[in-house]
């Protein structure tokens, strides 16, 4: 998964110039993305393409992993908020996962095809933790974990299901995503 330091590195302010200057540089990610695989793909040429300084990007994004959270975050209308403080069902948010995947599965699948499910875990890490209001009474430790552990059985079935399905379906990934995270999919065995 991404580093947490990379991930706090990326500009959260509301500054118009930076703002303008994030859209540029990420528009030329798309554009050099036509023409390259992202791996092959530099900030130098990012910073060319986008008319954008070094020094600006390294102050933006710090990473190129980061222009695609990004660019995630800036399409992703299906996000729990952050000022919100009322707790979500399972049903919400495996709707709300089904409704993500296909909102976004063009650039889901390009970050699959390039190899980049930690970026992907990343998202599904910050959607996860943000929905903390929905787990039952845990520590701030064990949202931590339960989060991790989410994020990264979510990416993993994004990541079979767009491999494994031309056309995506909302209804069968929210399913899919409800059947393996209310544990209906394991026999009755006790408690620990």
């Amino acid at each position: 998964m991404l580093d947490e330091r990379r991930e706090m590195s990326m500009y959260q302010g509301k500054n118009p110039s930076a703002l303008a200057s994030q859209r540029l540089i990420l528009d030329a990610l798309n554009e050099l993305l036509k023409e390259k695989e992202y791996k092959d793909i530099t900030i130098s040429e990012l910073c060319s393409r986008s008319g954008v300084s070094r020094q600006t990007f390294y102050s933006l994004f710090g990473t190129k992993e980061n222009v695609l959270l990004y660019q995630l975050e800036q399409s992703n209308d299906t996000k729990p908020s952050d000022e919100g403080t009322s707790a979500m069902s399972l049903t919400q948010i495996c709707e709300n996962y089904g409704k993500y995947v296909i909102s976004n599965y063009g650039q889901l699948s390009m970050l699959i095809e390039n190899e980049l499910s930690d970026v992907l875990m990343a998202q599904f890490y910050r959607a996860m933790f943000t929905c903390h209001h929905s787990f039952t009474e845990l520590s701030e430790e064990e949202r931590d974990y339960a989060s991790a552990f989410l994020s990264a059985g979510l990416c993993s079935l994004t990541v079979k299901y767009i491999k494994s399905h031309d056309t995506p379906d909302e209804k069968e990934l929210a399913r899919l995503s409800y059947q393996i995270m209310s544990g209906s999919v394991f026999g009755k065995g006790g408690q620990l």
